[in-house]
C-alpha cells in the first residue's frame, strides 16, 4: 500500500479515490471468480450428462448474464437441447403414462445439482480468499 500526503481539504477526495480503486479491484476479482466457477460447473455438468447422440452433452455453455461494476452473473445453460435439462434431471413420465419407476417412468439422471453445489462452494471459497487479500 502506498503512502501519500494529503491536505485536510483534499482528504475526502483522496479517500474517495482509494475506495473507488479498491472497489474496482474487488469487482474485477469477483467477476473472474464468478466466470471461473461457472466454467468449472459447465465442465462438471458436461461430464455427468448422459450421452445418447452427444448433442446434449456438447451443448453446455456459460453466458455472462449481467455484468456491471457492482454485479456479475453467469448462467450455465444447454444451448442445443435446453428442453431436456429439467426432464433428465428430475425424471418424467412416458407418453403412454404411468408414474412408477420402471413402469412407464423415466428415472432421473442427476447431473446438474452436484455441479451447482460444487460451484456454490467454489464461490464461497473465492469470496473468502478475495476478502482476505483485500
Amino acid at each position: 500500500m502506498s503512502r501519500r500526503k494529503v491536505k485536510i481539504n483534499d482528504f475526502g477526495n483522496a479517500l474517495s479515490e482509494i475506495l473507488e480503486s479498491y472497489g474496482d479491484n474487488f469487482s474485477e476479482k469477483m467477476r473472474a471468480a464468478v466466470l471461473e466457477a461457472a466454467e468449472i460447473a459447465k465442465q462438471e455438468t458436461k461430464v455427468g450428462s448422459p450421452r445418447l447422440s452427444g448433442k446434449y452433452k456438447r451443448g453446455w455453455a456459460v453466458k455472462e448474464d449481467a455484468a456491471s461494476r457492482l454485479r456479475t452473473e453467469a448462467v450455465v445453460h444447454n444451448r442445443t437441447s435446453y428442453q431436456l435439462a429439467h426432464l433428465l434431471e428430475k425424471g418424467h413420465a412416458l407418453r403412454r403414462g404411468g408414474r412408477a419407476v420402471g413402469a412407464g417412468q423415466v428415472a432421473p439422471i442427476v447431473h446438474i445439482a452436484p455441479a451447482e453445489e460444487h460451484a456454490i462452494k467454489n464461490m464461497e471459497k473465492a469470496v473468502e480468499k478475495i476478502a482476505k487479500q483485500g
